[in-house]
């Protein structure tokens, strides 16, 4: 925070309740990805690329927070460049995280649910990450995402471009059985 000029707060306890807030933050998680995750990711993911899903999914999402923002003060830049940016970036990640673990509803919940745990315990409370820096939090995500999309594709967000395929990994040994398949067993 200091490379960008900003305070740096002097007191930083992390609260004794914060699995308790893991265990909140959980619930409500798991309620808002019931909606976002179980229930409309796949067909959207059916309809359109990963990408085009995240970024309709996120706009959803942005719009929901919107008066959780507006209640805590945020700035209107910040709600529209932050909350908005927050929101869709998260959701690329959520559905690059879902896409990746065979679908897993639990993955998403506890991702969404650490995620807003380690903003509540931010040092200074929740509404200091929020309001003054939230754009370096949000700038991260953001950049994240984008590096996601980028080496996992948009189309599926779940096939990593740079793996070498089976063929170049092969060792082209003559006495080889089969190594390109996994199983390594050499000829006696």
């Amino acid at each position: 925070m200091r490379l960008v000029g900003l305070p740096v707060p002097t007191v930083w306890r992390p609260p004794l309740r914060t699995p308790l807030l893991f265990i909140a933050f959980f619930f409500a998680a798991a309620g808002e990805d019931l909606g976002y995750t179980g229930y409309v990711t796949d067909p959207m993911q059916a309809r359109y690329k990963a990408l085009t899903a995240s970024l309709i999914i996120g706009l959803i999402h942005a719009v929901w927070h919107f008066p959780s923002e507006i209640s805590i003060g945020q700035t209107l830049g910040l709600i529209i460049l932050g909350g908005v940016m927050l929101a869709v970036s998260f959701r690329i990640l959520t559905v690059w995280l879902y896409n990746n673990t065979g679908k897993s509803f639990f993955a998403a919940i506890v991702f969404h649910a650490v995620t807003y745990t380690g903003r509540s315990i931010f040092p200074g409370s929740r509404s200091t990450f929020e309001l003054w820096d939230g754009a370096i939090g949000y700038g991260l995500i953001a950049i994240t995402a984008v590096i996601v999309v980028f080496l996992w594709g948009p189309t599926t967000l779940a096939r990593f471009r740079y793996a070498r395929s089976a063929s170049s990994r092969c060792c082209r040994v003559p006495d080889c059985l089969d190594c390109c398949n996994g199983r390594a067993a050499y000829r006696s």
